[in-house]
């Protein structure tokens, strides 16, 4: 029998919501216990252009050139399917990941924008381009702004239902079933700014939080994080919650239509998320350039025809080993320029006697870690809570800070490892980012990115 593959990613989900005892993923819950649960994986990269790479071409992301532009010269996963016969299909609408910047190697199908914001992203962009971002103005119309986008039900990107549509739509009207398919979704639903529906965010807290709150906490958010409160900090991760909970209903629905089609029983779905998110922890929000384990400790959940029921793998992986791993479990093309290893024989038990080291962040903040340390190294970035200090060392699992006088060997070593990186980064001249229309950068300013 030749599976189908869905991969599910989720824009800034973090490990310690994504657990059964956090409950948030109810539907998704059920599927997982079915399959396989990895409890110690890890993003590469802290936001999604970082992260993506690792995904869909098993590189990291300052390698080739680095990510600016996705060089031809990576090993893509889905130019593997499609070389084996799959038919290939992606879904999302992260301006991070279009076509331009040359993510839809190898998907037959790549549908990666939808204007949905209409006038009020050209409302936005006039103000963002024509005020400083200082003044009172601006704050007050970013403000006004918010508002008028939550009442009108306007958004920033596809939501989960109208994505699902068009994956569904996929398989009903382009693909042809005499052949196996990969599909891939991005879900950006649980990404900032966090606007969950009232039901499902009754589900994840006993607080009411109005509309005029949220748009204030969200804004507050994206433009003075440093300065919201204890209680602010709280009810804005109860959105976040409640954003998962949405997500979670819909990715439910999405497995239940594949059910109807008679599509279920022969796919594998393997689902994770690009990286993490703060809430106020190390007095930082959102998902900026940091080594905090809040920003790189993700989910990793595989299950469908083939996969061991009810296994937690423990072994420490990372983001960049999931296209071998994907490889090995359809029988595809191995390439030896994937930069980490297949995770298959951890599946059945075979973990290694050795943890594997890691690489996470970029030349602006890199780290390396292994199962007992992780290294960070404030290259280019201010490290916010210790402006003195250019490197860091947490002690792991614990995540306590330990001064590097202590393990000097472990620094040593790690920093060799880390000029090995930035050796390789430096051996390829970096690739132009292409310029981006208005509506583009409208749009990544209103997800956080600007």
């Amino acid at each position: 029998m030749t599976k189908n593959c869905v991969l599910l990613t989720i824009d800034s989900l973090r490990a310690d919501h994504a657990t059964e005892a956090a409950g948030f993923l109810p539907r998704l819950t059920e599927y997982v216990n079915s399959g396989v649960r990895f409890t110690r994986t890890y993003s590469n990269g802290y936001s999604t252009p970082i992260s993506f790479p690792t995904i869909l071409t098993g590189t990291y992301a300052d390698h080739y050139g680095g990510h600016g532009y996705i060089s031809d010269d990576r090993p893509f996963l889905a130019e593997k399917f499609r070389n084996a016969g799959y038919e290939t299909a992606g879904f999302h609408t992260n301006p991070h990941l279009r076509d331009e910047k040359n993510y839809d190697v190898g998907f037959e199908t790549y549908n990666d924008f939808d204007d949905e914001a209409g006038q009020l992203s050209r409302l936005r962009y006039l103000i963002t381009q024509n005020l400083d971002s200082d003044s009172t103005v601006y704050k007050l119309l970013k403000r006004a702004y918010h508002f008028a986008r939550t009442t009108s039900g306007s958004s920033d990107y596809t939501a989960a239902p109208k994505l699902n549509g068009k994956a569904l739509r996929w398989l009903d009207e382009e693909y042809d079933d005499d052949s196996p398919f990969f599909l891939w979704t991005h879900y950006m639903d649980v990404h900032y700014p966090f606007y969950p529906p009232d039901e499902f965010l009754e589900e994840v807290t006993d607080s009411s939080i109005s509309n005029s709150r949220a748009i204030s906490l969200n804004g507050k958010m994206h433009e003075e994080g440093t300065e919201l409160s204890e209680a602010e900090a709280d009810d804005l991760r109860s959105l976040y919650r409640g954003d998962i909970r949405y997500l979670d209903h819909h990715i439910g629905e999405l497995i239940e239509a594949l059910k109807q089609r008679g599509l279920f029983e022969d796919t594998v779905f393997i689902i994770t998320s690009d990286h993490g998110e703060l809430f106020g922890e190390h007095g930082v929000f959102g998902h900026p350039p940091a080594g905090y384990e809040e920003s790189f400790h993700i989910p990793l959940f595989c299950f469908g025809p083939g996969i061991p029921e009810g296994t937690h793998v423990d072994e420490l992986n990372s983001l960049v080993d999931l296209p071998p791993t994907i490889a090995e479990l359809f029988d595809l093309e191995i390439d030896s320029n994937w930069e980490g290893t297949s995770l298959v024989p951890s599946l059945t038990g075979e973990l290694s006697e050795t943890e594997q080291g890691m690489f996470l962040g970029d030349k602006d903040v890199l780290s390396y870690q292994d199962g007992s340390w992780r290294l960070v190294w404030w290259r280019t970035k201010e490290n916010p809570e210790q402006s003195d200090q250019e490197m860091e060392l947490w002690r792991l699992p614990e995540c306590e800070r330990v001064p590097l006088s202590e393990q000097e060997a472990i620094v040593e070593q790690f920093r060799e490892k880390m000029d090995t990186y930035l050796d390789r980064t430096d051996s390829h001249d970096e690739l132009d980012e292409p310029t981006v229309d208005s509506a583009t950068e409208d749009r990544l300013e209103a997800l956080g990115y600007k």
